[in-house]
């Protein structure tokens, strides 16, 4: 009887979706989380993004967010390998627990067997690298989000680049942000967020040196 209520179970844990199935879901749930990271960072600049935004720069959000920020390309990474690492370790602490007596019958071994099968799931794997990278993209959208606008409530915001309009006029400002469209950024005089577009009226946008 045993045996048979493990393989239901193990039947149940069984996926039915392929690799390319889960590359799609992947990247609509990476979609997501691109759009709601940006969508936070740019609420605290007190924009909606989404109205500046064109379906190119939501459809690539994911790899321009990943990409833009090396801190959080990294944060990408080592949630894939937390996350694998507590798939695999979890199983090893049921063990030690299964060898326990109250946990060798009744209710508490049942439970315990269930536990065992679904860390051997892949869809559990999935699903803890997916907990782990939501957390850091929310987590990052509030924490970029909230430190900009405490550094603009300071001044304290240093200039980072330089914007060359098509009329030659020159600005050297800090840049918060761009799309495919805009450009996001404040000036040395003016704290106010500016929104600038970018088709045929930004020629260049040069990135300052840093001062030593």
């Amino acid at each position: 009887m045993e045996d048979q209520v493990k393989k239901v179970i193990e039947e149940k844990n069984k996926s039915s979706y392929g690799i390319q199935d889960y590359l799609s879901i992947g990247y609509v749930f990476l979609l997501i989380l691109g759009i709601f990271h940006e969508t936070i960072y740019y609420n605290f600049l007190g924009i909606n993004i989404l109205e500046y935004s064109s379906i190119l720069d939501v459809l690539i959000s994911p790899v321009s967010v990943i990409s833009g920020t090396l801190s959080l390309g990294v944060g990408f990474i080592v949630c894939i390998i937390l996350g694998i690492a507590y798939a695999k370790l979890m199983p090893l602490y049921y063990k030690w627990l299964g060898k326990k007596e109250k946990y060798k019958s009744g209710k508490k071994k049942e439970k315990l067997d269930k536990m065992n099968m679904a860390f051997k799931s892949s869809s559990f794997i999935i699903f803890i690298i997916a907990l782990y990278i939501f957390g850091l993209f929310i987590g990052f959208g509030v924490g970029r989000g909230g430190k900009t606008k405490e550094k603009l409530a300071k001044e304290t915001i240093e200039l980072t680049h330089q914007l060359v309009f098509e009329d030659g006029e020159k600005q050297e400002v800090k840049m918060l942000g761009k799309n495919s469209l805009y450009v996001f950024y404040v000036t040395q005089k003016e704290r106010e967020v500016a929104i600038a577009p970018i088709d045929g009226n930004i020629k260049v946008i040069k990135k300052l040196k840093e001062k030593e």
